[in-house]
């Protein structure tokens, strides 16, 4: 679940987090935030793999919709509940300890009162360093990390973290517990090549153009991307090109512009892959 700075429906920001690099948007139904972040850095043995961590206290009850996200997360509940809502409108409660997937499509959570949760967000890629798992059969899903690192390690985690009073020592306990864990050889630089192109380009830009430059097949370049980022790299190149909306001023209404921008060829298929990622129209947004 990647959370980090608030965008509210009537206006449009562009916010970094502790130099993280990481600008993360997601609507709230209400308009009053009631909730207070905590964002922290990683330590230099894992900046390379660690784009940041949040830790959400979140007092009263509320509803949040996050936007598609090109990050795999490590979710830790430590108060209260988070509930996701099905696309039939029914409600999941999540386990205390849960990955989550990169997603194409917006998902909606509902925060009980007084929830503490405390997240850990890799740089897209390399959470092949800890989860032996192809990242590929975590789109869009959830997963209990108990098929990670089993159900004795993460409850002593959580259980530890439940006990300090504060957010440092939080930190230090989770960094532990990552640095026992990562496998550096598990990463592939080819691949964090192509992410870069891929952002450096805004996601306009065809794969073989990306593959081109690459030692490899496009078989097997597509193959190893979808194993250790999530996805395969049209659909990722995609989720950037649509966030990317959401990262840079745009005129106020102008559809057409936006779509343009976007990498979008007419108003109708931006409209339609708008809803579709937001499950709301440009026009409530904008």
């Amino acid at each position: 679940m990647e959370i980090f700075c608030l965008h509210q429906m009537e206006q449009h920001t562009k916010n970094t987090v502790n130099g993280a690099g990481n600008t993360v948007i997601f609507f709230e139904k209400d308009h009053q935030k009631k909730w207070v972040e905590h964002t922290f850095e990683p330590c230099a043995a894992l900046k390379p793999y660690i784009k940041g961590y949040m830790i959400l206290e979140c007092a009263e009850n509320t509803v949040i919709e996050t936007l598609p996200s090109t990050t795999f997360s490590l979710n830790y509940i430590l108060r209260g509940s988070i509930q996701l809502t099905q696309p039939d409108g029914s409600k999941v409660k999540l386990p205390q300890a849960v990955s989550f997937g990169i997603t194409k499509r917006f998902f909606e959570f509902t925060f009980s009162d007084f929830t503490t949760l405390f997240v850990v967000i890799f740089h897209p890629g390399f959470a092949s360093a800890i989860i032996q798992k192809p990242l590929n059969e975590i789109f869009e899903k959830f997963v209990p990390m108990d098929e990670f690192f089993g159900a004795a390690s993460n409850t002593a985690l959580i259980e530890g973290l439940q006990r300090e009073h504060s957010y440092e020592k939080m930190v230090d306990s989770v960094e532990q517990f990552l640095l026992q864990r990562i496998s550096p050889d598990r990463l592939d630089r080819s691949i964090y090549d192509s992410i870069s192109t891929i952002h450096a380009h805004k996601g306009l830009i065809s794969i073989s153009t990306i593959v081109a430059e690459l030692p490899i097949s496009r078989d097997t370049f597509e193959k190893r991307f979808r194993h250790l980022v999530g996805t395969s790299p049209k659909r990722y190149a995609g989720i950037i090109r649509f966030r990317n909306l959401f990262e840079q001023p745009l005129p106020a209404g102008d559809l057409t512009a936006m779509a343009l921008r976007a990498g979008y060829y007419d108003q109708s298929h931006f409209i339609k892959d708008f809803k579709s990622n937001t499950g709301k129209l440009p026009s409530d947004c904008f």
